[in-house]
C-alpha cells in the first residue's frame, strides 16, 4: 500500500475528472476509488466554495500550499489515479492548443507540467 500526496489543486483536478469518468465509463474500480475519497472531496469542495466567497487569500493558500494525503492506496488504485491524471493532462493540452491568452498559457502549462510529474511518480509506485 502506498501514500499519495496531492497539492489540493491536483486533488481537485483528479476528483472532478473522476466524477466525469464514473458517469461515463461505468467502471466499478473507478467508482470504488471515487467512493473511497468522496468524504475528503466533499469536505474540501465545501471549504473551497466558502473561501472563494469570503477569503480569496485563504482560498489561494489552500489550493496551492496545502496537501491532501491519501493513505493505503493499492497498486491497482495507483494505476487508476495515473490514468485519470493522464486524462486531465490530455484535456489541458487541448486547452493549451486553443488559447492565445498568455496568462492562461502560463497557468495551464504549470498545471500540465506538475500533473505529468505526479503521474510519473504514481506510476512508479504501482510498478
Amino acid at each position: 500500500m502506498q501514500e499519495i500526496r496531492f497539492a489540493v489543486w491536483q486533488f481537485v483536478r483528479l476528483m472532478v475528472r473522476l466524477e466525469d469518468s464514473v458517469k461515463t465509463e461505468k467502471s466499478d474500480a473507478l467508482k470504488a476509488l471515487y467512493n473511497g475519497w468522496e468524504d475528503i472531496w466533499v469536505d474540501l469542495d465545501a471549504q473551497l466554495v466558502d473561501l472563494s466567497k469570503q477569503d480569496p487569500d485563504a482560498f489561494a493558500d489552500l489550493m496551492m500550499d496545502q496537501e491532501v494525503i491519501c493513505d493505503d492506496v493499492s497498486k491497482e488504485e495507483c494505476l487508476l489515479v495515473a490514468g485519470e491524471l493522464n486524462k486531465v493532462i490530455t484535456e489541458i493540452k487541448g486547452l493549451l492548443a486553443k488559447t492565445e491568452d498568455d496568462e492562461m498559457v502560463e497557468d495551464l502549462s504549470f498545471e500540465r507540467d506538475e500533473l505529468i510529474e505526479l503521474e510519473r511518480e504514481i506510476r512508479k509506485m504501482a510498478a
